[in-house]
């Protein structure tokens, strides 16, 4: 059920509205879904809009053998104005969704969407955040846990994504929904594949996939002969991220494969002049890991990051185990 949570007016234009989509009992276990913090994560919103759809089709009885059993909602767009012109963040205060959670709830207006998106998941059970990689970059698929206890490890597996990532401390990470549903007692989960602007269908079947697997995995919904399944997952803690940054300015050329494992020496890829072509230099790996991040603008600067390696040597879990 489509649920109108937010209308309020803006200096510029028609209102600012926020929904939320609900299925499910009032009561129990719930799980929250929040895409579009940033007008450019496309793959998120498709997700969301797929997802959406999907349990629309079991509310009617048109998913045959599948049932809601548990509270669900989705917010599919957070920051809607940015969406609608393109950009990361709205131009009219140009603050980001990102870092303005709890938001208030008399404030700015990116402020009061946040305060929001706080209020209507407070209840929650669970939370997953739908984000792509930052500007620039592209991201393999992994989840990213805040405070990554034995417990959060075991629920991500139902996941069904490959990579597990303990999210780095950080002053600002304070002001992310991830942290505030940590603080609130939720247990958050920030699923990242792919890069801003762009739909990647791929990336996009695996996130469904693994999201209504979780939901069946936590009985938010059932099915009458399927049973969720445990995938294998690799986990590292923050101090596993290894930034591969450049020496020179120049065009940076790829040539590793995202999400894949690289060995130490292996080439990354190379700096070039942006003149005349000439090689200024080869990145390559420092050490053995799995390349989780790779530059996708051409155009770096001296000491500009490239790739993000995650080392195998301070990987922590593998699962499944006995």
């Amino acid at each position: 059920m489509k649920e109108e949570i937010l209308n309020i007016p803006t200096p510029f234009g028609e209102p600012l509205i926020l929904y939320k989509n609900r299925w499910g009992p009032e009561y129990g276990d719930t799980l929250s879904i929040v895409s579009g913090l940033q007008g450019d994560r496309l793959n998120g919103l498709m997700v969301a809009s797929r997802l959406s759809r999907f349990l629309n089709d079991v509310e009617a009885g048109k998913e045959t053998g599948y049932q809601i059993r548990g509270g669900i909602q989705i917010f599919p767009i957070v920051n809607y104005k940015a969406w609608e012109t393109g950009n990361a963040l709205w131009n009219l205060d140009s603050q980001d969704t990102e870092l303005t959670f709890p938001g208030m709830a008399v404030g700015e207006l990116t402020e009061t969407i946040c305060n929001t998106v706080i209020r209507h998941t407070a209840e929650s059970e669970y939370g997953i955040i739908l984000q792509t990689g930052e500007r620039h970059y592209e991201d393999a698929p992994h989840v990213k846990l805040i405070d990554p206890g034995r417990k959060r490890r075991k629920l991500s597996r139902a996941l069904g994504l490959p990579i597990g990532r303990e999210a780095a401390e950080s002053p600002s990470l304070v002001l992310n929904l991830a942290k505030q549903w940590d603080l609130m007692g939720l247990h958050p989960f920030i699923l990242s594949a792919g890069k801003p602007q762009t739909y990647h269908p791929q990336y996009c079947d695996l996130l469904l996939d693994g999201i209504i697997n979780f939901l069946r995995s936590e009985g938010l919904l059932s099915h009458k002969r399927e049973k969720s399944s445990q995938n294998e997952m690799v986990f590292f803690d923050a101090p596993s991220e290894l930034p591969v940054l450049t020496s020179t300015a120049g065009l940076f050329y790829p040539e590793s494969v995202l999400g894949t494992s690289v060995v130490k020496g292996q080439k990354l890829g190379e700096v070039r002049d942006l003149y005349q072509g000439t090689l200024m230099e080869e990145i390559v790996a420092p050490e053995n890991g799995i390349a989780v991040t790779l530059r996708e603008q051409p155009m770096v600067h001296e000491k500009e990051l490239v790739a993000v390696l995650l080392r195998g040597k301070n990987q922590r879990w593998f699962w499944p185990f006995g």
